[in-house]
Formats: structure tokens, C-alpha cells, sequence
């Protein structure tokens, strides 16, 4: 599979969301790199996965994690224990808890909605400003895309390209070369939309 054909795959979804969403341009990178991991892993009921909001949306619905589990899941990945530091030390389960709530979707899980949503703050390991911003951001791209859910063929277009994507073999290439792909392209097209 060559990166041209991939290119031209991903502008094909740029174009279509720019069509859906001409002024909502940050729910491009989401929604094409969610398709992208969805169909890699060739899911089968589209819907449920694309709009399940069970997850990303509801972090309260992940069963409520013992304490030593809390404190083992900011000491085990490096950059967290770092921000998290004190937090770790003085044993605020409290503010651990409500951390986690908000991270574990995106570090555990790996929700492609939310790691894409968050793609820089991730990048940046800037996990506080994720905290800040979580409730906010996620609820902003939960209206948006239903706004424009019920009078488009929203889903339709994203499981064509996720379908194209899986003819192309996309996945012998890694996810992370795919989301530069699609970062570059979006960044490329979307002169004159607001971000």
C-alpha cells in the first residue's frame, strides 16, 4: 500500500467532513482516526462503536477501582507518577480517583475518540490540562456530532472511508504513521476553519 493511496483515502474523509461539519474542524482528526482504529480492527457494528458513548462520555460507568489499584495505575506509567507526584505521596485517593476516571479512557482503554480528541495533550503529557478540559471538550464534541448525526449520512461516510481503509491493508501500517497522515492532511485542508 503505498502513502499516496492512503492520502488520498484520508482526503476523501477530510472533504466529506468538511462537508458535514464545515466550521467544526477539531472533530475532523477524532472521527477519522476512531474510524481508522475501528476499522482496523474490523468491527462489525459500526453504530454501536462510532457512537458509543458508554466510555468516553459516562467515565462514572468504569466499575469503581479498589485503592491500591488507583494508586498503582499513576505509579506504573512514569509521566503520571511525575505530575502526580505529590498527589501519590501524600495518598489523595480523592484526587487520584477523579484523575483516573477522566485518564483511564484514554490510557487504558485507549478510546480512538478520546485519544484523538486529546492527541496534543497526550503528545505534550500534559494530563492536567486533560483533567481541566475533559468534561468541557467531550461534551462540546458530544453536541456537535449529534447535532449533525440526525440529518446527515454522518455514519455512512465514516464507514465508507473506514471500509477503504481496510482495503487499502491499512493495517500493516501503524496507527501512529496514520494519525501524522491524518493530522498533516487536516492541518493542510483546513485553511479558513475555526479550530
Amino acid at each position: 500500500m503505498s502513502k499516496s493511496s492512503l492520502e488520498k483515502t484520508v482526503e476523501k474523509g477530510v472533504k466529506f467532513l468538511s462537508e458535514i461539519f464545515p466550521f467544526k474542524t477539531y472533530l475532523y482528526f477524532p472521527l477519522l482516526s476512531a474510524s481508522f482504529v475501528w476499522a482496523v480492527r474490523r468491527v462489525k457494528d459500526w453504530k454501536k462503536e462510532i457512537f458509543s458513548w458508554e466510555v468516553w462520555l459516562d467515565p462514572g460507568r468504569i466499575v469503581e477501582k479498589p485503592e491500591e489499584y488507583i494508586l498503582n495505575f499513576f505509579e506504573r506509567n512514569a509521566a503520571l507518577s511525575k505530575v502526580f507526584e505529590d498527589e501519590i505521596e501524600k495518598k489523595d485517593l480523592e484526587a487520584l480517583r477523579e484523575a483516573y476516571l477522566k485518564l483511564s479512557s484514554l490510557l487504558e482503554l485507549e478510546d480512538p475518540f478520546l485519544c484523538s480528541l486529546f492527541h496534543k495533550e497526550l503528545e505534550e503529557g500534559n494530563f492536567r490540562k486533560i483533567i481541566e478540559e475533559f468534561e468541557s471538550k467531550v461534551s462540546c464534541a458530544r453536541k456537535d456530532i449529534e447535532a449533525f448525526d440526525s440529518r446527515s449520512n454522518l455514519l455512512d461516510g465514516l464507514k465508507a472511508v473506514a471500509s477503504e481503509m481496510v482495503s487499502l491493508g491499512i493495517d500493516l501500517i501503524s496507527r501512529d504513521e496514520v494519525q501524522d497522515v491524518i493530522a498533516r492532511l487536516i492541518k493542510k485542508n483546513k485553511k479558513g476553519g475555526n479550530e
